[in-house]
């Protein structure tokens, strides 16, 4: 049975290649995701399905990610669901806010892929460690035309 991570980002973009860094993995899970802190408080408190581990971004508009994981660990139902920040703020303070809020982990969104990759293996490692499935993929077999679309989209093939 394929496990649920969450996914929370304001970043369709980042969502995308944090779907495809966790698929790069080889793992059996599913990923879902939520653009927003509310649509993620939402989704988790209808119950269908809870996640195993939730990789949450902080910087969001409206409810941020902080306020989204003070909620989860506040919630008798949602208390026990991992929550790892994954953000691209490099802030030391934002790092002890979040740990202080209740985060069971910390990474920062590095610049390359096949790191982003291996951070998350670490991540599912320590907190999915029954998730079966071959170990890491090399990102670098993912095809470059489909890393393309998704990191510029506005860009579509033109057929003449």
């Amino acid at each position: 049975m394929k496990r649920i991570i969450l996914v929370v980002d304001d970043s369709p973009t980042d969502i995308e290649l944090t779907t495809i860094a966790l698929e790069a993995t080889g793992r059996e899970i599913c990923v879902r995701s939520a653009t927003d802190g509310e649509s993620a408080l939402a989704m988790l408190r209808k119950g269908h399905g809870l996640p195993a581990l939730i990789l949450l971004d902080i910087k969001m508009p409206g409810l941020n990610g902080i306020e989204v994981l003070r909620e989860i660990r506040s919630d008798d139902h949602l208390h026990r669901i991992p929550v790892v920040v994954v953000t691209s703020s490099a802030l030391d303070s934002d790092k002890a806010e979040a740990i202080a809020a209740g985060a069971n982990g910390y990474i920062q969104k590095p610049l390359g892929l096949s790191q982003f990759s291996k951070d998350l293996d670490a991540i599912l490692n320590r907190w999915m460690p029954n998730v079966l499935g071959p170990r890491f993929t090399d990102p670098a077999s993912i095809p470059q035309a489909l890393l393309r679309m998704i990191l510029m989209p506005h860009m579509r093939p033109v057929h003449v």
